[in-house]
């Protein structure tokens, strides 16, 4: 009898619940039709779906309204509406029950923002997905679709959402101790979103900058980013609650440096803060908590326990996990306190605690703990701390190396998509090339002969006047090295005469006409102004030493004139194209030694390298090295720029310069260059067996 009531009852249940879901689709329905594609807003989509949330009757789950909504949107025809609409339910279902419900309608966004080829619905889409991972403790795949979400709003350039994103790969590798990986990233945020006015986002990026310091035990720096964030704090709403932060932060940054004094300081100044426990009761229950262990530690127990049991009531009320921290706290009281078993057991209803809220960081603290103060258990509690770490260690490890991967493979798929785009691009313009050639080739074939011809004629004749002149513009150059070198020598030469003929040559003439006048004397008033004669003497000899010394270093002081033409060239080019350049090179060779004839070869080398790179590279950085190898002198350039495929490339009049150049000076070349990598250039030039140029430096040195 029960039994067949019971069915009638859910029969009519579901009769009337199919009324109402046929009402209120009729009613979406309608919403739909009263909107012209001109008035689909984020309003009117939003009060689409508040229309679900109110009409459709609810039970314990809040989220039954979801799926009603997405059938609803599935049977649209307006596809922006249908787009506009998964969008927001996407966003909408994160916190769902029904964690299929979500994965589909995620999957839709997804889809769709990829057909419509809508970049905000496919970055937002990973950003729900993202969260959803995080919220279900799946990190990598959390860390995953932040960072397809970041990668979009980056080549939107959106620097807000792309700051933020980056901050939230940040946190998620700083919870698996990636810890300088979370460096790399938060810096990057904070350069976009220095490109905002966003103080809010800044603040929190330069804090959690601070916590990873700290975590890498660089105490110090963990204090400059804590102090950057608190100069954003004035532009914002509410800012004592974020001052009191990040004071509460310095403070744990000076107690786990040991510096307690400072930590209680600190502390101090948060609980001092007027009305602290309502701006957020939870940081003022942890600072009074934090200022108990710091006294405790300093051996100050006033007071101590009254703070402890007052955080623990207020982190009790707010069921925090921050109890763990208070629990531990009362140990270490009681173990000061000379009550070992009431420490113990303390510490134990600690670590109970920190065990049910999966806190590893607060188990550890007192596996080691109680391992110390424990002494019949205290095997058992080591054993456990060294399992504990060693299974953690390997697990962050694990999820570090997924990381690695996923920024890796997801690089690397860019870069083939990319490269597959510019081989279609190229394949499609040979192929337009190649049609034109054919159609036009039996009409226009003499005449491009003809004209090929003589232009490669006058680019030869072009190629060597110009070089003639090239060579004579380094010789003058060189010639002007050269006089500035002979009158910076004549200005020293000069100074020196001053200082020996004003300084030296005076104080002496003084001091020998002092002693001849008392060489006769023998009274205790002459010997006093002999004293004072040999200490002249002495003050010229120190004057002697010091010239002689900057003579020494002016002497080892030498002036690079080949040298210095290729800083000014590398300079020129750094001013005019915004490009930075980097020349390096053995100081105690001596480069002007080279043959004339091999310094202005090089120098147009490298000029005519560094136009192609600034031209066609359009790279942004340009690297010069020389170096001598055995008999080989070898110039290395190198440019970061986008690289071509060598082989395919047609061969200019610059790489015939180069090779004609090397050619002169029976040396090799060589080019390496791919798609994406820049173009690394090599030129070795054979010196004469056993020559040596730091040998030809001295000599020079010595005739000087």
């Amino acid at each position: 009898m029960l039994k067949g009531n019971l069915i009638k009852y859910r029969k009519k249940l579901r009769i009337i619940s199919a009324t109402l879901i046929t009402v209120f689709v009729q009613f979406a329905v309608g919403q739909e039709k009263k909107l012209n594609l001109s008035e689909i807003t984020n309003d009117s989509i939003n009060r689409l779906i508040q229309s679900f949330q109110n009409k459709v009757v609810t039970t314990k789950d809040d989220f039954l309204w979801l799926k009603e909504a997405y059938a609803f949107t599935n049977s649209l025809n307006n596809e922006q509406l249908k787009l506009k609409l998964v969008s927001k339910l996407s966003f909408k279902g994160i916190r769902a029950e029904d964690t299929a419900l979500f994965r589909r309608i995620n999957r839709s966004a997804i889809s769709m923002g990829r057909i419509a080829k809508d970049s905000v619905v496919l970055a937002e889409a990973h950003w729900d997905l993202a969260v959803f991972f995080k919220r279900k403790k799946v990190l990598d795949s959390a860390y995953f679709n932040y960072l397809e979400a970041q990668k979009i709003y980056e080549q939107l350039n959106d620097n807000l959402n792309s700051g933020k994103l980056l901050m939230f790969t940040a946190s998620i590798q700083e919870s698996v101790k990636d810890y300088l990986g979370a460096e790399t990233n938060l810096i990057l945020a904070i350069e976009r979103l220095k490109r905002t006015d966003s103080n809010r986002n800044l603040f929190f990026a330069y804090n959690d900058l601070g916590i990873v310091s700290e975590d890498l035990r660089q105490y110090e720096r963990a204090i400059e980013y804590y102090n950057e964030a608190l100069s954003y704090v004035k532009n914002l709403k509410n800012g004592e609650s974020y001052r009191i932060r990040v004071k509460n932060n310095v403070g744990i940054v000076y107690r786990e440096s040991g510096k307690y004094r400072k930590a209680i300081e600190k502390f101090e100044e948060v609980l001092g803060t007027p009305n602290a426990d309502k701006i957020n009761i939870s940081l003022y229950a942890k600072a009074l908590n934090n200022l108990a262990l710091c006294k405790i530690r300093i051996g100050d127990t006033i007071g101590a326990e009254s703070k402890i049991k007052r955080s623990m009531v207020l982190n009790d009320s707010l069921e925090s996990g921050s109890l763990v921290s208070s629990y531990y706290s009362m140990a270490e009281l009681r173990l000061l306190q000379k009550d070992t078993s009431a420490s113990i057991e303390w510490a134990e209803k600690s670590l109970q605690l920190a065990q049910k809220n999966e806190n590893n960081k607060r188990i550890l603290e007192n596996l080691a703990f109680l391992a110390r103060i424990d002494a019949e258990k205290a095997s058992d509690y080591a054993q456990n701390y060294i399992a504990l770490t060693d299974s953690l260690q390997l697990e962050e490890r694990k999820i570090r190396n997924k990381f690695a991967r996923i920024r890796f493979e997801t690089d690397e798929f860019i870069a083939e998509n990319e490269e597959l785009a510019k081989e279609k691009e190229v394949l499609s313009q040979q192929k337009q090339m190649w049609t034109g050639i054919a159609l036009g080739f039996f009409l226009l074939g003499l005449s491009v002969y003809i004209i090929i011809n003589q232009s490669a004629k006058n680019q030869k004749l072009r190629f060597l006047q110009q070089q003639q002149e090239n060579n004579e513009e380094i010789f003058n150059l060189m010639l002007a090295q050269k006089q500035k070198v002979n009158e910076v020598k004549r200005m020293e030469q000069k100074r020196i005469s001053e200082e020996l003929h004003d300084g030296v040559l005076g104080k002496m003439l003084g001091a020998r006409m002092v002693l001849t006048g008392l060489n006769k004397k023998t009274d205790s008033e002459a010997i006093k102004e002999r004293s004072s004669a040999i200490v002249a003497l002495k003050d010229v000899e120190n004057e002697i030493r010091s010239i002689s010394h900057e003579l020494s270093h002016s002497a080892y002081t030498r002036i690079h004139n080949f040298v210095n033409s290729i800083e000014a060239l590398l300079q020129s080019a750094k001013g005019n194209n915004n490009i930075n350049t980097i020349f390096n090179y053995d100081e105690n060779e001596d480069w002007d030694s080279l043959v004339g004839d091999v310094k202005i070869n090089v120098y147009r080398i490298i000029q005519e390298t560094l136009q192609n790179a600034v031209k066609h590279a359009v790279c942004k950085n340009f690297f010069v090295n020389f170096e001598r190898i055995d008999n080989e002198f070898v110039v290395t350039m190198r440019d970061d720029g986008k690289g071509f495929k060598f082989e395919k490339e047609k061969k200019g009049i610059g790489m015939r310069n180069i090779r004609s150049r090397v050619n002169k000076l029976n040396g090799n070349w060589k080019i390496s260059s791919k798609p994406g990598n820049g173009t690394t250039i090599q030129v070795q030039i054979p010196l004469k067996p056993n020559s040596s140029l730091k040998d030809n430096t001295k000599n020079q040195l010595q005739d000087v």
